[in-house]
């Protein structure tokens, strides 16, 4: 154990459960729906990626009672990123003939609800890390489980207003960019208080079981309970109001986009051809 790299084989979990889901999903996608572009295609593989890379690479090992920090960039993986990249995956034509539906119609127009996403992405993150609630959800498998199925329903709900793939749910772009700015505060106030409190936000971090014998050297290494207690609040702090930061670029130019002037018709050619 004489490096990081020597746990290869311990370090990772390739027997992980996560492949049935990441099996269910594709599957449902290549062929249920119709009418993906090449970038649509490629968010959708990206977002079974990051799916995988939370749980089957070292951050969904480490994150297993371990290190803090891993718990927190898997949390952020299954709240922020793979909701996002779903969304972006979806095709525009065959989902706004799903929303003609009027249960899903009626369903769609709940969650771009604004107050209802945002609580939802926000509230899961300060729910579970209530030090009770982060403690018994680490050390529980099958309240771990519902704990990250909130994760992805809550991204889900909170990307919802922004980037649905039905336009007619998105929100005005001014409503946009307050509802993402106020998520950056939410997550900055959060990752404040995590970095820089003396309490213990989750305990069972602060004596993880070594079931894989790394510890000492995960110590060494100067991640110590305290210092990585630190880095999580600042992995809960900084990476999030980037990516919302880049999601209100995206929102300010499909804004301008709105407010361009339209070429005014051809009236000419138009009468022309009426009076032949």
């Amino acid at each position: 154990m004489s490096s990081y790299f020597d746990l290869t084989s311990e370090l990772w979990k390739w027997n992980s459960p996560i492949w049935l889901l990441i099996l269910a999903l594709s599957g449902l996608y290549t062929f249920c729906l119709r009418g993906q572009s090449g970038k649509q295609i490629a968010c959708f593989a990206l977002s079974m990626l990051s799916l995988a890379v939370a749980y089957v690479s070292p951050i969904g090992v480490l994150s297993d009672g371990y290190l803090f920090s891993a718990h927190v960039i898997q949390h952020l993986i299954l709240l922020l990123i793979v909701p996002l990249l779903l969304l972006l995956s979806l095709p525009g034509s065959a989902m706004e003939k799903l929303f003609e539906n009027p249960l899903l119609n009626r369903m769609g127009h709940v969650l771009a609800v604004p107050f209802l996403g945002w609580l939802s992405g926000l509230g899961v993150m300060w729910f579970w890390h209530i030090p009770s609630f982060c403690s018994a959800s680490t050390e529980s498998y099958s309240l771990g489980i519902f704990r990250d199925a909130t994760f992805l329903l809550a991204g889900l709900a909170f990307w919802w207003p922004i980037f649905s793939p039905v336009k007619r749910f998105h929100l005005p772009s001014s409503q946009a960019v307050l509802y993402l700015f106020s998520a950056c505060l939410g997550c900055t106030l959060l990752g404040i208080y995590i970095t820089f409190t003396v309490i213990s936000v989750c305990p069972a971090f602060a004596s993880p079981v070594d079931r894989l014998g790394i510890l000492n050297m995960l110590y060494d290494q100067g991640l110590t309970p305290a210092a990585d207690q630190k880095l999580g609040g600042l992995l809960m702090w900084v990476p999030p109001c980037s990516l919302y930061v880049s999601a209100i670029m995206v929102t300010l130019r499909r804004w301008y986009g709105d407010m361009e002037p339209q070429p005014a018709a051809d009236t000419t050619g138009s009468l022309r051809e009426a009076h032949r």
